[in-house]
């Protein structure tokens, strides 16, 4: 493939269905040389050991299989490996003092902490789940930029050409078998599809599984994206075709189960119930919003002793 430019890549990166076009245009906003750096390397050969990357180009490639594992793995084939192993990238995949990204200082604790305990993998659970942030630009002195575009915890060249993120997603990790829980990484975001989250967290389960965690599920709430993820995973979180498990990425003797968040589908029931008024069940009975008004006006009238009795 002979590609002369980043947007000439990246469109055919989406023709081939391995980008969305949110993926396509934010990248295109962010990089200007990496094409280039592509093309020279790869006239140069395979990367050899100790080769350096231009600083550039790392951003690109991380940038690139943050979006899509798939499209990473056809640009790295088609430019002659001239792009870093996907192992190489997790090193890189990293950040420090509290950026978004994964963080290495809670990757090193949960890495020691497993030596003390022994050599067995500790069997955790992985929570996803996005906060709404406020949509607004602040500049930080200390590191000189502004903060608030979309943010993947890697450099970019042109901060300026992506969106505003409007939520961050974060990934808690839960023990299993111990009482603590610890936030292992978050992202600042606008809007994910189910293919850039199911690779992100391929990730980050590969990064766990590499400091001695077995994630054994991996629980969210009822978003549409993430039964979009669910179905890139090969699983099915459908009430007509339930298979709530995928193969662990690393050990495919292990499987991951999916849970979805029970507090949030409850409420997700109570604001269709409130919204539509009349639900109708398996049996074809209705199920109806004026009875839980009901029950209400029932209960401010009588109390709440005189209604329990």
């Amino acid at each position: 493939m002979k590609v002369e430019s980043l947007q000439q890549l990246l469109s055919n990166l989406h023709q081939k269905d391995l980008i969305s076009q949110e993926a396509a245009d934010n990248m295109q906003s962010s990089f200007s040389l990496p094409t280039l750096q592509l093309i020279s390397r790869m006239l140069k050969g395979r990367s050899r050991q100790g080769i350096s990357f231009p600083e550039e180009l790392k951003a690109f490639a991380l940038t690139l299989q943050f979006y899509s594992a798939r499209a990473y793995n056809y640009v790295r084939k088609t430019f002659n490996f001239c792009l870093p192993h996907p192992r190489t990238l997790s090193s890189w995949y990293s950040c420090i003092n509290g950026n978004p990204g994964f963080h290495d200082e809670v990757f090193y604790a949960i890495a020691e902490h497993q030596r003390s305990n022994g050599n067995s993998k500790m069997p955790c659970a992985l929570m996803m789940d996005e906060m709404a942030i406020r949509k607004q630009l602040d500049f930080d002195r200390s590191a000189d930029k502004f903060v608030g575009y979309v943010d993947m915890g890697v450099p970019v060249d042109d901060l300026g050409g992506l969106p505003i993120a409007k939520e961050a997603l974060v990934f808690l990790l839960v023990s299993l078998t111990e009482q603590w829980k610890i936030p292992v990484a978050y992202f600042l975001i606008d809007g994910l599809h189910g293919k850039e989250r199911a690779n992100l967290i391929k990730i980050c389960i590969e990064k766990l599984f590499a400091v001695g965690v077995l994630v054994v599920s991996l629980t969210f709430d009822g978003c549409s994206a993430n039964f979009a993820m669910a179905r890139e995973f090969g699983a099915s979180i459908d009430v007509n075709d339930m298979n709530p498990t995928f193969v662990h990425p690393v050990d495919p003797s292990k499987q991951v189960c999916l849970i979805l968040d029970a507090c949030h589908m409850l409420k997700l029931m109570r604001n269709t119930l409130a919204e539509k008024r009349v639900l109708i069940d398996c049996d074809q009975q209705e199920i109806k919003w004026q009875y839980i008004k009901d029950l209400q006006e029932l209960q401010g009238k009588e109390g709440v002793a005189g209604f329990s009795a």
